[in-house]
């Protein structure tokens, strides 16, 4: 149970915990695919021919849809933006901090629209039909990158006490106070 200024952060920052509409990257930049000139060798080109999709079981008995976008992933030029370096992550937490609180970005992928004209390049077939992603999905190459670069540009105020890890965020403090303290800011650049 969440004591009182704990309970009033969150209370106060409630609209972050709407599970119905995309809220964190309202006016960030869409996510671009941007691929070479040219389709697979010896293939048809990846959007004239959807990759079906599928289900697979999760950990916790649910189901999750997922796409093959290995032909698009082939051809997909790389976004270089480093991921966090878990080692150092681990070594940055062990020192001496005693308050952490973890916060799960659901869906997060889901709060990065894509590019117009490259929305055709996510194309998947179901039993339901044809369908194209309107925002950044797992199975693509760069989105790993791409939401790590919008996490890290929306925390850039918080680097002193929250790690981020695509869509996980640490926020770390030295006292229950101060944890207070850098969790209202971390919800307030949210």
């Amino acid at each position: 149970m969440l004591g009182n200024p704990k309970r009033t952060i969150l209370n106060q920052h409630e609209k972050l915990f709407d599970t119905n509409k995309p809220s964190i990257a309202i006016g960030v930049k869409p996510h671009a695919i941007k691929t070479l000139d040219h389709p697979p060798p010896t293939s048809k080109p990846f959007y004239t021919t959807p990759t079906p999709a599928l289900l697979v079981p999760k950990h916790d008995g649910t189901w999750r849809m997922v796409v093959d976008y290995k032909k698009l992933n082939n051809i997909t030029i790389k976004d270089n933006h480093p991921l966090p370096n878990l080692e150092q992550a681990i070594q940055i937490l062990g020192d001496g901090y005693k308050f952490f609180s973890k916060l799960d970005m659901k869906s997060g992928f889901w709060q990065i629209p894509i590019e117009e004209e490259d929305k055709h390049k996510t194309a998947f077939i179901t039993t339901e039909g044809l369908y194209e992603w309107n925002v950044l999905t797992q199975g693509l190459k760069n989105s790993p990158p791409s939401f790590q670069r919008v996490m890290t540009d929306i925390l850039s105020t918080c680097r002193q006490f929250s790690l981020v890890y695509i869509d996980d965020i640490v926020v770390y403090s030295r006292s229950f106070e101060e944890h207070l303290n850098h969790l209202a800011q971390v919800l307030a650049a949210l």
